[in-house]
């Protein structure tokens, strides 16, 4: 799979991070019309503040009324995502109350987007990455897979240093937010993350948990399972999602018309088609990469991509009619967006270097090509359509330059205010089950639920805006127990 969230804290954290940090100010300057953006200066190791410095690229909308409460600052979630764009590409969706009480921060964590960005593979190295068969089983196919997250642990080490790469973890992202927080005069953070970015403020409670002033977790990550268990969770999600599609599609028949026999059956057929080699073109428009070639990888992650929001389902459908009919156009789309690429350029951001640094030092992953074999194995019984895709998603862990820097722990964060944890019971890519387990591991969490698919909550329920804004702006939580519908 192409991204894979993170599920580890890091043991023994102390309250101050464990540094004593030179002060840091951000110089604003005007930036795509109504933002301001500023670049804060962080060390490249907490070991040795006063060494060399890293930049972190920052972006704010100023709060629509004077005398704000402060500061919201977000995390999109990834890792690697830009929290750049994401400010800049949502902010207008904001509810007006929010907009005029606090002014709207986010950043690029540590090389991510435009703060020094690790770059391991090339455009056309992504899309070769993308078409790796995710479910290899004989050796020359795992051969292949070996050679591939090795070409791109070598390409990650030709990008950046070792101690660059080593930085990029997220104990460093958070004490790089907790330099924000500094520099933007906020004796206390007010925290919005989604799904990795729960994971980010879960840490940051764990290292600075008096700092805190209000903290919305919305797709929650488990901080106590181990690698293998978030995984075989986590396919078992996008497992449930796609047979809830399969449903939803014959249903609805200008979904389920398309196809010959059921949408379950028919995707049943046309993936073990692409398992046996099928290769068909895609027609992309220039900037997408002109002509391409839609393999087994590459047709997978274009089906995890569309299954993240209720939303794209109708395109999944016409997707999957068009690959059955030898046009892999929509599902080659689908997987080059969901991998970062830029359609009126065509270049790729860098999400899915940033997402593999990052994760191979949150967590242990398994180390011998019989561990992940065993572990696609028993993750392709539970889950047959994603279980394998899992396991191996995370290989070139076996080979990077530096070893987890965290292991699976349960959250504790003494001493942290009351913290709003959000779950949607249909949630893919961070289950239901991590929402309720992350509440419970909190000392003062209480979880509010959103009922239906799809990822985070906040864009898909009045109700969640509603309750979060609120806790947000008073620091009231919802009455416990209280659960929302979609809209």
């Amino acid at each position: 799979m192409v991204v894979v969230v993170a599920g580890a804290l890091l043991l023994g954290a102390c309250g101050s991070g464990g540094t004593a940090v030179p002060a840091s100010t951000l110089s604003w300057h005007r930036c795509d019309a109504q933002f301001e953006c500023a670049t804060l200066r962080v060390p490249l190791s907490y070991s040795h503040p006063r060494g060399p410095q890293i930049p972190i690229s920052v972006v704010e909308l100023v709060a629509t009324r004077p005398h704000p409460i402060g500061d919201i600052v977000f995390n999109p979630g990834g890792p690697g995502a830009s929290g750049v764009q994401y400010l800049e590409g949502v902010s207008s969706t904001f509810p007006a109350s929010l907009r005029a009480r606090f002014n709207l921060v986010s950043f690029d964590p540590r090389g991510s987007g435009s703060s020094k960005p690790l770059r391991c593979l090339t455009s056309a190295g992504i899309r070769a990455w993308l078409g790796v068969n995710p479910d290899p089983t004989t050796p020359r196919q795992i051969a292949g897979v070996v050679s591939a997250s090795k070409a791109l642990v070598r390409g990650c080490e030709r990008s950046a240093s070792t101690a660059f790469i080593v930085s990029l973890s997220t104990s460093n992202n958070a004490r790089d937010m907790d330099r924000l927080r500094a520099a933007l005069g906020q004796s206390k953070l007010t925290y919005y993350g989604l799904s990795y970015g729960t994971f980010l403020g879960t840490v940051y409670a764990e290292m600075f948990p008096k700092r805190v002033r209000a903290m919305v977790l919305d797709g929650a990550l488990d901080p106590a399972l181990d690698t293998a268990t978030s995984e075989a969770e986590q396919a078992a999600g996008f497992e449930t999602d796609l047979h809830d599609f399969f449903a939803w599609c014959a249903r609805h028949s200008s979904c389920g018309s398309a196809f010959a026999t059921t949408p379950a059956h028919a995707y049943t057929a046309l993936m073990a088609r692409f398992k046996r080699g099928l290769v068909i073109p895609a027609r992309l428009a220039p900037a997408f990469g002109g002509e391409e070639r839609v393999n087994y990888g590459v047709a997978l992650v274009g089906v995890i991509a569309t299954l993240y929001s209720k939303e794209t389902w109708p395109f999944l459908g016409r997707a999957l009619a068009a690959a059955e009919n030898g046009d892999g156009t929509d599902l080659a789309a689908a997987a080059y967006s969901y991998a970062g690429m830029n359609p009126a350029g065509g270049s790729f951001s860098n999400i899915l270097s940033a997402n593999m640094a990052t994760n191979c030092l949150d967590r242990p992953a398994p180390t011998t090509i019989r561990d992940y074999r065993e572990l696609a194995s028993r993750l392709s019984r539970s889950a047959p359509d994603f279980g394998a895709a899992e396991a191996w998603g995370t290989l070139p862990c076996a080979y990077w330059p530096a070893r987890a820097q965290m292991q699976p722990a349960a959250a504790h964060a003494p001493g942290a205010p009351p913290i709003l944890v959000i779950g949607s019971t249909g949630d893919p890519a961070t289950p239901y089950a991590w929402a309720k387990a992350l509440a419970r591991e909190l000392p003062r969490a209480t979880l509010l639920t959103r009922t239906g698919p799809g990822h985070t909550a906040y864009r898909q329920s009045s109700c969640i805006r509603k309750w979060a804004d609120r806790y947000l702006q008073t620091l009231r939580m919802p009455p416990s127990g209280t659960v929302c519908p979609s809209d």
